[in-house]
């Protein structure tokens, strides 16, 4: 058989599951997700870093028909401080695990749609700071604390997956003050 024919026939037969896979990306219980983008930073740690970038791996869990959804996260925050130079260099890194509860703003989106949602929840930060100079490594401090977020995102739906836009609010409680930063991400669930 011509590979050519093969080949097409293939193309036009994954082209034409593609709304099926797209509608039964909603319907899945389980999915997976991958997200980064830039940390802005606020109030006092707004003063202390500069900018930084994020990572995120997520699982979502849909329970049931309903709309709602649960998204765990395993994130890494990395700021550098102002100031930082060839001699002197700081560096703030935050580990966080958190549970996000999602409520979509609209029913299921077809393939080519948007859906705005919003996003809550709270888990376990750890954060380290390390300073050096000249290379070499001087005072370096960890902790772990509680912290909450709070934002809101929007979906676009494409064949087979959904990407997405999402800003959060992060405030980490710590020994008599708080980090605050902003992360905006964009990323991809299957």
């Amino acid at each position: 058989m011509n590979t050519r024919i093969v080949r097409l026939a293939g193309l036009l037969g994954a082209v034409a599951l593609m709304p099926a896979l797209a509608s039964a990306q909603d319907s899945k219980p389980i999915s997976v997700g991958v997200m980064g983008g830039i940390s802005l930073p606020v109030g006092d740690l707004g003063d202390a870093v500069e900018s930084g970038y994020n990572i995120t791996g997520s699982v979502y869990l849909r329970p049931g028909t309903g709309m709602l959804m649960f998204r765990g996260d395993v994130g890494y925050d990395s700021f550098e401080g102002k100031g930082s130079n060839n001699i002197v260099d700081v560096n703030l890194n935050v580990l966080s695990v958190t549970g996000n509860v999602l409520f979509p703003l609209g029913s299921t989106v077809a393939e080519g749609g948007i859906r705005p949602y919003l996003i809550g929840g709270g888990g376990l930060y750890r954060s380290s700071s390390e300073a050096s100079v000249g290379g070499v490594s001087g005072d370096s401090d960890s902790s772990n604390d509680l912290g909450i977020g709070v934002g809101g995102g929007v979906e676009f739906r494409l064949a087979g997956f959904s990407t997405f836009a999402e800003a959060r609010f992060v405030n980490v409680f710590g020994d008599g003050d708080s980090a605050r930063w902003i992360p905006v991400t964009f990323g991809i669930r299957f």
